[in-house]
């Protein structure tokens, strides 16, 4: 089982202990593999970085935080990727160094698998337990006739069961890769001829996970898919079923200008022969005396979840502070969107009864054009 680094949350490593009188510093060579520990599935595309660093007098080994410098490997470009680099192997080699470089011993080499994901601070440093099911919630809706797309993890899960009323539906086995990108699996289940109500997860052999799953038939509002990267480093899905209102934000900047002009000359053509005459002291009363230069607009949806229920409270809460959400809308178009609440009361149903979330989302881009 591998010890998971969540990169967005700090994670220390500790030297080994060196008592020898010559030691000066440490070595510490951090090499981030992209397929297995031994090779690139896609070419050489191992990074490494190397570090030295000096223990405190009285101390023989230091401590060094590494995550920071593993997360800018990290890319995600949902849903154009054809290999999943979610997972990303990280071998640390610490050696022990005299002054003048000389080796003291023999490196240390310690295997970690890196993902996007991080701890909250109840977890305390270095929480690296491993999620079976990379989605928090118990509970998934998803629309009618979709379908159902679950990420989990191939270290721990057997297999998954699509059920409805108690019968499988399907049964998928999973199985442990070596492959960096294969640590992360996504189970998907069509639901075109198949309504299903649970998903039975079976991890570390004999122990089960039960999810419960809603369908959701919606024939007035246009349905929107919101995509984010969740707390496990996983995609996850979540849909808004309700009303959706579009807006547009403009930006645009002003400067007066003058339109008068000493000389205006005007061209005409008569017969084969082109003259141009003069006028003086005129402006045009067409012209913009008050120009507006580098227009541009955002665009921001507005959605409502429809009736949710409480115990998708996690999956909301981390959409909140999610790096990377992306949106479906009802033609199938994925955009990139910024999620633009700060602040998000969760709701129950001791207090609220029926549960809706309203948020509004930014498009990541400009209404015109300006890449370049």
């Amino acid at each position: 089982m591998s010890t998971i680094i969540r990169t967005r949350s700090p994670f220390f490593i500790r030297t080994p202990n060196e008592t020898s009188s010559s030691l000066s510093y440490f070595n510490i060579q951090i090499t981030i593999k992209e397929g297995t520990t031994t090779s690139n599935i896609c070419g050489d595309l191992s990074t490494q970085y190397i570090l030295n660093k000096k223990p405190i007098t009285g101390e023989d080994s230091v401590t060094i935080e590494i995550s920071e410098i593993i997360n800018d490997f990290f890319t995600n470009d949902f849903p154009q990727a054809t290999v999943n680099q979610q997972s990303f192997w990280v071998l640390v080699v610490t050696t022990a160094k005299e002054a003048d470089g000389t080796t003291i011993g023999t490196g240390t080499t310690t295997t970690y698998l890196a993902q996007e994901g991080y701890n909250e601070f109840k977890d305390g440093v270095n929480y690296t337990a491993e999620p079976n099911l990379m989605i928090s919630s118990n509970y998934i809706q998803y629309k009618k006739g979709q379908s159902i797309k679950i990420p989990v993890n191939v270290e721990k899960v057997n297999t998954v069961e699509f059920k409805y009323n108690g019968s499988v539906i399907s049964t998928n086995s999973v199985s442990d890769s070596t492959e960096s990108g294969s640590k992360i699996k996504y189970i998907s289940q069509s639901t075109s001829s198949n309504q299903i109500d649970e998903i039975v997860i079976t991890y570390d052999t004999t122990s089960t996970r039960n999810i419960k799953v809603e369908e959701v038939d919606e024939c007035k509002y246009p349905v929107n898919k919101i995509t984010f990267l969740n707390k496990w480093g996983a995609y996850e899905n979540l849909y808004f079923f309700k009303k959706s209102t579009e807006s547009l934000e403009t930006q645009k900047e002003n400067f007066n200008r003058s339109i008068f002009q000493t000389r205006k000359p005007t061209s005409r053509l008569l017969g084969e022969v082109c003259t141009t005459t003069y006028t003086y002291n005129v402006y045009d009363t067409n012209q913009h005396m008050n120009k507006t230069f580098n227009a541009n607009g955002t665009e921001t949806l507005q959605l409502n979840t429809g009736f949710v229920s409480e115990s998708m409270n996690d999956s909301f809460r981390e959409l909140m502070v999610s790096e990377y959400v992306w949106l479906t809308d009802s033609l199938n178009n994925v955009l990139p969107v910024t999620l633009k609440d700060s602040s998000l009361t969760y709701k129950t149903g001791l207090n609220d009864k029926m549960i809706n979330y309203t948020m509004s989302f930014e498009k990541s881009f400009k209404l015109i054009n300006n890449v370049r």
